[in-house]
C-alpha cells in the first residue's frame, strides 16, 4: 500500500507540513492553508530536525518549505525527504527567485517552486496542482528562465 494511501484513510483533508525558520511565515501559511477547502496543516517546523520528526510521527500529504532553513538547506532536506518518502510531494516557497535555485530544487525532487511574494491564491493553486501530481513554478520565475535562455 502506498504511503499516501495509508495516510489518507479516515481523513477528509490533505495534510500539509510547513518548514520555514520564521514563525510568522508558518503562522500565515497555516491560516491561508486551513482556510482553503480540503486542506489542513498537520505541523510546522523551523528546521530540518523538527521536520523529520514530524514526518516520522504524522501523516503528511505534502511538504511546503523554504530553501533557507537551519541545519541544512531546503534543497538538501528535499533530497533527504524524497529518499525516505519518494511519493511525498514537496513545494519550495522561497525568496530566492533566481532560476538556478529552481533548477536545483526540481533536481532534488521538488514538485513546485513558488516565490514568497506571489499572491496567496498562487500558493493554494500550487498546492492543489502538486497534490494532483503535476509541477508548478511561479510565472515570474518562468519569465526569468525564458529571459536567461534568450540572452545566451
Amino acid at each position: 500500500m502506498a504511503e499516501n494511501d495509508r495516510n489518507n484513510r479516515g481523513r477528509s483533508k490533505k495534510q500539509i507540513m510547513i518548514v520555514d525558520d520564521h514563525a510568522v511565515v508558518r503562522e500565515g501559511l497555516t491560516r491561508l492553508i486551513c482556510a482553503a477547502n480540503g486542506l489542513d496543516v498537520c505541523g510546522g517546523a523551523q528546521n530540518a530536525v523538527e521536520a523529520m520528526k514530524i514526518l516520522a510521527a504524522e501523516p503528511v500529504d505534502l511538504v511546503i518549505m523554504d530553501i533557507s532553513i537551519e541545519g541544512m538547506s531546503g534543497i538538501q532536506l528535499t533530497e533527504k525527504i524524497k529518499s525516505l518518502y519518494p511519493d511525498l510531494p514537496v513545494i519550495m516557497l522561497t525568496i530566492h527567485d533566481d532560476p538556478v535555485y529552481a533548477r536545483r530544487a526540481f533536481r532534488a525532487g521538488a514538485g513546485g517552486y513558488i516565490a514568497k511574494d506571489e499572491a496567496s491564491e498562487s500558493v493554494i493553486k500550487a498546492i492543489r496542482r502538486v497534490l494532483r501530481g503535476k509541477s508548478y513554478i511561479s510565472d515570474r520565475i518562468v519569465q526569468q528562465i525564458i529571459a536567461a535562455r534568450a540572452s545566451r
